[in-house]
């Protein structure tokens, strides 16, 4: 008979009850004070799984061949939380459920309530684009079946690489982007872990798609536990969320949040709500095992950076950034011996504010990429107001120290002096202009910059070190590359690179950066110069721009 129909409003037949009540009696806490404990599902986590195993009211499994997926609304889902939420554990537990518990419909008893059984030769795989990836659901799942209640079932081999399923049925495996000869099994179910990292440059995203074609075909289901993705990278759980496919559950927190402000995101109170409300069940506030102020205090911490602070712990889809230097590598290359000697061929980077943020003057020696910094204006030290004319008098005196071959400058609130600075400077030996405008906010230009500037940084030493001044180095230190526009597609690429162009950004909204920008100016400057000719002799100089 088919189901019995709802006994109250908004209610559905679902195979969720069941494998809730084999979950909490058959596995285990993994991890923590409470190790060993029985795995009590939170509210959060048992809804998802009604979901998960919703049934259509009048579903019938296949009279002959009976799959994973007959009678299910859902053969796959997305769970996308924040970091420490608690969703590989449940990854591990469903695992496990799909090795050895009730996942499989059955049909309806007399009652006309569902039976769910086992899968007949069940087949697990845990995927991830590495195998530290695929340890955060393995090693759960291993604790879980190796100390809990299971750990004696007759046939069950657990190992710390592969568990055999009794009867020689099947296995639980972990399964990586390197691993392709795995792709073939015939396999039940897979949980895919941080799909948010499995991207077609990794060979993620062809792994997470071959293995769905390969679920597809055998009847099986699927799983996605994620946190938010950077949209610039195009993952395969970016994918599965905008794809909206209607036999796919997305289970995201309070997903119709709108993404907090520059000014609301600075303020704690703010942030502890989102906090408390994105990670639910899980919080301290609720019973769970999340410090929500620990929470806070990772997102205030400068090392984390605003963008990853949003996606990893307040659940916002973010175009990620990244730490502009490693503080130990800079260190490396500090070379605080020795000045800019006079008449040395430079190129001069410009940064500039008025009262908000700091100027910096840098220069680049054009012979080796050495950075010196020759001047850093902060508004609050000068009053409130950068002294223009100490500005002004800088950049004279550095054009009559060194052969200044460009000064690269960002106009902004600057044009007057920079126009200035063009008629006093004119042109250099290979007869083009000194002064060079390079406003920073134009994409495509900074992004060639910053190409330039980490191609120098990679090489080291040769190309790029610096004379070890601590301002400049606090600046770079408190500097994340970000990522902006996407660039339009070349004909030669391929049509799922999806690039983006780079940008310079703050960590924090009160840093400053400026002297680390002005570095990059002058690291374009140089690579100007030397287009120019500038390392060749005074008497072989090329003018080739």
């Amino acid at each position: 008979m088919p189901w019995r129909g709802p006994s109250e409003p908004g209610e559905f037949p679902t195979l969720g009850w069941q494998v809730i009540e084999w979950i909490e009696d058959s596995i285990i806490i993994p991890d923590g004070p409470r190790r060993g404990e029985p795995y009590i599902l939170t509210n959060e986590q048992a809804r998802h799984l009604l979901h998960v195993y919703r049934l259509h009211p009048k579903g019938k499994p296949h009279p002959k061949y009976p799959k994973p997926v007959d009678g299910l609304v859902y053969y796959g889902a997305q769970l996308r939380r924040p970091q420490k939420h608690g969703k590989d554990p449940l990854a591990a537990a469903r695992c496990a459920a799909h090795a050895l518990g009730p996942v499989q419909f059955d049909g309806w008893d007399a009652d006309g309530e569902p039976v769910g059984r086992p899968v007949d030769t069940p087949w697990v795989q845990i995927a991830g684009t590495s195998e530290e990836n695929t340890d955060n659901t393995y090693r759960p799942l291993f604790r879980m079946l190796s100390e809990g209640p299971l750990a004696d079932l007759p046939g069950l081999d657990i190992g710390e690489t592969r568990i055999k399923l009794p009867n020689g049925d099947g296995w639980i495996e972990p399964v990586t982007a390197a691993a392709r000869s795995r792709l073939g099994n015939p396999i039940s179910f897979a949980s895919f872990t941080e799909p948010h990292l499995m991207t077609e440059r990794d060979g993620g995203l062809g792994l997470s798609r071959a293995m769905k074609r390969n679920l597809a075909g055998m009847g099986g289901t699927w799983t996605e536990v994620t946190n938010a993705w950077d949209p610039s990278e195009r993952s395969a759980a970016q994918l599965t969320a905008e794809g909206k496919a209607p036999g796919i559950y997305l289970d995201h927190a309070a997903a119709d949040l709108p993404r907090m402000s520059s000014a609301d995101f600075e303020d704690d109170k703010l942030v502890m709500e989102r906090i408390v409300i994105k990670y639910g069940d899980s919080c301290r506030k609720a019973g769970g095992w999340v410090n929500e102020r620990a929470i806070l205090a990772q997102i205030r911490d400068p090392a984390t950076g605003e963008a990853e602070a949003r996606r990893y712990f307040l659940d916002e889809v973010t175009v990620g950034e990244r730490d502009a230097v490693d503080a130990t590598r800079w260190k490396a290359l500090a070379r605080p011996e020795g000045e800019l000697a006079a008449g040395t061929r430079v190129a001069l980077g410009f940064d500039g504010s008025r009262a908000r943020d700091a100027t910096a003057l840098l220069a680049c020696r054009i012979s080796d990429g050495r950075w010196f910094r020759l001047g850093v204006w902060v508004p609050a030290e000068h009053g409130g107001k950068v002294p223009e004319a100490e500005v002004d008098q800088a950049v004279a005196d550095a054009a009559a120290a060194y052969e200044v071959w460009h000064l690269v400058c960002d106009p902004y609130r600057w044009q007057t002096n920079i126009d200035r600075w063009d008629g006093r400077l004119g042109k250099n030996r290979a007869g083009k202009p000194v002064v060079v405008e390079f406003p920073t906010n134009v994409e495509q230009r900074m992004d060639a910059a910053i190409d330039l500037w980490e191609t120098a940084y990679r090489t080291g030493e040769g190309e790029f070190t610096h004379d070890g001044d601590d301002t400049v180095a606090e600046h770079a230190y408190a500097a994340a590359v970000a990522l902006g526009r996407r660039k339009p597609p070349r004909e030669d690429a391929e049509a799922q690179i999806n690039d983006r162009y780079r940008k310079i950004v703050k960590k924090k909204r009160d840093v400053l950066i400026d002297a680390f920008v002005a570095g990059i100016l002058a690291t374009f400057g140089r690579g100007m110069a030397i287009e120019h000719g500038a390392l060749a002799e005074a008497d072989l100089i090329a003018n080739v721009w």
